[in-house]
């Protein structure tokens, strides 16, 4: 068996191959796109996060910082990331009104 250095597929980690060190999310992953493919979606923008234990803990941190992240639908990769203060508060009718 022979590997190439330009196989896409030479660093794949289960489905997921490593995609660098994002700024604000540190090191990610992106599906492999030889295992996996590219999402249909998101076109394979989505990241992961490698430090990533759970959902609502990773908002909490990104709420830390002021931010909150935008998720594919499809693969649930983080696509964007987006201030809290840009997210407009619910409108709220009151009890008695509806």
């Amino acid at each position: 068996m022979s590997f190439h250095l330009s196989d896409p597929c030479l660093w794949c980690i289960e489905g997921s191959s490593p995609a660098g060190i994002h700024d604000i999310l540190g090191p990610v992953y992106k599906p492999c796109p030889v295992c996996l493919g590219a999402c249909a979606l998101c076109e394979g923008d989505g990241l992961f996060p490698a430090d990533f234990a759970c959902l609502p803990c990773f908002r909490e941190q990104l709420a830390a910082q002021g931010l909150t992240p935008i998720m594919c639908a499809h693969c649930s990769g983080v696509v964007d990331l987006i201030p809290l203060d840009a997210i407009p508060a619910p409108e709220v009718t009151p009890h008695g009104q509806h």
